[in-house]
């Protein structure tokens, strides 16, 4: 009866009292525009044709924006890296690096960044520090291990990124590792057309077109040399980001958009934020290592990246004699020395 009465009550408030009838009335209302409203549509991909050859097993997985490629390799045991590339070549750069790291006893995963690879790309998102950081959490989610604690190497672009990232990932981080790093680039030494590209004034599709128009300059000489066996197209590092221009739609897109919104110029103040955690309680171990003739990032800037990370007293800087900006595939031993430094040093 006590039921019964209440009900009662309230469909004799509806009839007389304002305020429940325009309670009930805002009810309903905002119900319908729920349940009626246009479902956001799902993002736009450039899908990889996932043809890339490859020596390194990698597995398929399925994220809010697009399919990406991954590769775990190493005793389960193992202290765990993972390995973020640059801009251009796909996680086929770190082959060597790879061997070298597992025969070590480390278990190491990466994978290709959106619009890299065997990595499909979405259409319609700024690839910037949030897109690869959710990427990286993703890549870790799918592993059949725990990454509870790890260390973070990025290379190139990768190295912005993982200084972007730390501030995300600061309860699992053990140590951070950069080679030949973006971030901290300054913008005066970009020339007028890449100033230009950076800022916006040149469409996206002009753009495209340009960097398509270079690369088909190049096909002839390619086609040639691989016909006569003298370019492995699953072995040849530079062969990877030849294939993703000649085949993969989302590459030029993804490229750009990297370039324009991605972790590459300028970023002192976020890297001098990773820097307090390196020097406060948490106590996170940083490398920097750099080619001596490194024709990308200039070699002067590293002094003023071990600045921001904490100091020489807490960052590990070093040079490596006679390499260039390719160091990590042209040298992948000596900076896999490198890295156990750093991490050794836990």
């Amino acid at each position: 009866m006590a039921i019964l009465d209440t009900v009662e009550t309230h469909l004799h408030a509806l009839k007389v009292c304002p305020f429940h009838q325009t309670v009930l009335a805002s009810t309903l209302l905002l119900s319908s525009y729920l349940y009626l409203r246009p479902r956001a549509p799902p993002p736009r991909l450039y899908p990889s044709p996932r043809t890339q050859p490859t020596t390194l097993p990698t597995r398929l997985v399925p994220t809010p924006y697009g399919t990406i490629s991954t590769t775990e390799l190493g005793p389960a045991t193992g202290k765990k890296i993972l390995l973020i590339h640059g801009i251009t070549t796909p996680s086929i750069v770190f082959t060597g690096l790879i061997t070298s790291l597992v025969s070590r006893g480390y278990r190491v995963l990466t994978f290709d960044l959106y619009g890299r690879g065997n990595s499909d790309a979405p259409a319609d998102l700024p690839h910037d520090e949030r897109l690869f950081t959710a990427q990286a959490l993703f890549a870790l989610g799918a592993s059949e291990l725990h990454w509870d604690k790890f260390t973070i190497f990025g290379y190139s672009l990768g190295g912005g990124i993982a200084v972007a990232a730390a501030e995300t990932l600061k309860e699992r981080l053990e140590a951070m590792i950069l080679v030949a790093p973006a971030g901290i680039l300054h913008r005066n030494t970009m020339g007028l057309l890449l100033r230009l590209g950076r800022k916006g004034y040149v469409p996206n599709a002009l753009a495209t077109f340009i960097a398509r128009t270079r690369r088909l300059k190049r096909l002839e000489v390619k086609e040639r040399l691989v016909k006569a066996g003298e370019r492995d197209p699953a072995t040849d590092i530079s062969m990877a980001a030849e294939w993703q221009a000649d085949h993969h739609p989302g590459f030029f897109p993804s490229f750009i958009s990297s370039f324009r919104y991605g972790p590459i110029y300028e970023r002192q103040e976020e890297w001098r934020r990773v820097g307090e955690m390196v020097v406060g309680e948490k106590g996170l171990k940083v490398g920097v290592l750099m080619g001596e003739k490194d024709d990308v990032i200039d070699l002067r800037l590293l002094p003023e990246m071990v600045g921001l990370l904490g100091g020489e007293e807490r960052v590990r800087g070093e040079v490596l004699k006679g390499a260039g900006h390719d160091l990590v595939s042209a040298r992948p031993q000596e900076v896999a020395e490198f890295v156990a430094k750093v991490v050794e040093s836990l």
